[in-house]
């Protein structure tokens, strides 16, 4: 007798994301903020003049200047961000997902929360399909159980319907102060589509991540008939795959991808590919080469 597996639950590491650029929030954090402070590395000495603050004076550099000024030492100023998921949930992003174990969008999703919330940062979900999903919205938090959730819920939606009329519509939800935000979607869209929702986030440091399945970009039959099936209308459709039509279907997936990247570059930086099942020490690797 054999007993089914349980997941082991949500993946919890640290990773090293950081935001392009200089935060501009006021809750001390981790990350450079604009301004100077007291909990950052050291910039350089000015004047007491300059910054009135007689707890930071140098004695050593003060002694030392020809001048006989009363150096002050500054110190960069470091912040906390908001983290946030917008997460595609069309049909389309269903294919590959439903039941399984390790589902990847969730994995995925559920380490960027634990990574925000163990880092002081806040995290937030927004995720849609063709209409808003106010049952995914979760606004900028810190509570610890957040991960669980996010992982629970994500893995029992895997995505239905047709466009991300809604998701686009919900992207609203997001604060005016800049934030880092992971776009995770299939991006099969149309280009205007594709360009209206990176268009809106341009205040935003976008990370875009691309979901991705082998089974129909390389694990294609060389000859044989497989039968395709449109997850956002239903439609079933019979094709006799041959060497050539493989040719041109891989070639085409390869095209697809590099002007994706094209326009991911235009808005910032270019995407992580999430293909199969989450990486987590490539997702790593990723953030901590800034996406380049």
């Amino acid at each position: 007798m054999s007993l089914a597996r349980e997941p082991a639950g949500p993946p919890r590491r640290d990773l090293p994301y950081r935001l392009f650029g200089r935060a501009r929030g006021v809750a001390p954090g981790a990350h450079r903020a604009v301004g100077s402070g007291a909990n950052g590395a050291f910039l350089r000495h000015v004047s007491l003049l300059e910054l009135p603050d007689a707890r930071r004076i140098d004695m050593r550099a003060s002694l030392l200047d020809p001048l006989g000024g009363v150096k002050v030492r500054r110190f960069e100023r470091r912040a906390r961000i908001d983290v946030f998921v917008v997460l595609d949930l069309s049909g389309s992003m269903a294919f590959g997902r439903s039941h399984r174990d390790d589902d990847p969008v969730a994995d995925l999703c559920a380490a960027i929360a634990h990574a925000a919330i163990r880092g002081q940062d806040r995290f937030g979900l927004i995720a849609a399909g063709p209409t808003p999903r106010a049952d995914f919205v979760i606004r900028a938090t810190r509570r610890r159980g957040v991960p669980d959730e996010v992982w629970t819920r994500l893995r029992a939606e895997a995505g239905a319907g047709r466009g991300v009329g809604g998701l686009l519509r919900s992207i609203e939800e997001l604060p005016t102060r800049r934030s880092l935000v992971f776009v995770v979607s299939d991006f099969l869209m149309p280009p205007e589509a594709l360009d209206g929702l990176l268009g809106q986030l341009w205040r935003h440091d976008v990370v875009p991540v691309v979901v991705r399945s082998s089974a129909v970009e390389s694990r294609l039959p060389r000859f044989g008939l497989i039968e395709t099936r449109d997850l956002e209308t239903g439609r079933r459709r019979l094709v006799l795959m041959r060497r050539s039509l493989r040719e041109r279907w891989l070639a085409e997936a390869r095209a697809r991808r590099a002007a994706l990247d094209l326009v991911f570059r235009s808005y910032g930086r270019p995407g992580f590919d999430l293909v199969d099942r989450f990486d987590g020490d490539a997702f790593a690797d990723f953030l901590l080469s800034g996406g380049v």
